[in-house]
């Protein structure tokens, strides 16, 4: 297993190039002739003004298998979920400009398949009952306890490939 560090550091190293949408090509510069790797993750995005929220959910995103989109605030999140093929969001429940429910509208307007799981540093049962009311998938606590947020995310997408599979096969 490669530990997040080193991975980091090989990625620094290496020439990024975007391809098509949600592809990435990276060449390792060295004197071998080698192919390029193409990664082909499934992409997140990640709302929150602080970079060091930021940081961490991106490393259990990573971890989980997932790229993250970043953005800190509403009008950015929707700027990346316009460009990019998102499937699952993480957001704190405050932004600069609102909270969560702003997120959370126009995600359900752009894609009603993608959940959206809100982190907290203060909220208790009422805040969560109020946002599983809003049409959030998931409430938890931040920091995260360990093993709850993965098992978040992956309880989500896998509620999505479910809901793809689902629609494709009453579209046929």
């Amino acid at each position: 297993m490669i530990r997040f560090d080193e991975a980091t550091d090989a990625f620094d190293a290496a020439k990024a190039r975007s391809g098509e949408r949600g592809k990435l090509d990276i060449v390792f510069p060295d004197d071998a002739p080698q192919e390029a790797i193409v990664l082909n993750l499934p992409e997140a995005l990640v709302v929150s003004p602080d970079d060091e929220i930021r940081r961490k959910l991106t490393e259990i995103l990573c971890h989980c298998g997932f790229a993250s989109i970043l953005a800190s605030t509403v009008a950015e999140s929707k700027r990346a979920l316009a460009q990019h093929d998102v499937c699952l969001v993480l957001c704190v429940e405050r932004l600069a400009e609102g909270n969560y429910q702003a997120v959370v509208e126009f995600v359900k307007k752009f894609d009603s398949n993608v959940p959206v799981i809100v982190v907290s540093r203060t909220g208790d049962w009422p805040d969560y009952l109020r946002a599983i009311c809003a049409g959030v998938f998931d409430y938890l606590a931040y920091p995260p306890i360990p093993g709850e947020l993965r098992r978040g995310i992956r309880n989500a997408f896998l509620q999505r490939q479910r809901q793809k599979n689902t629609e494709k096969v009453e579209f046929l």
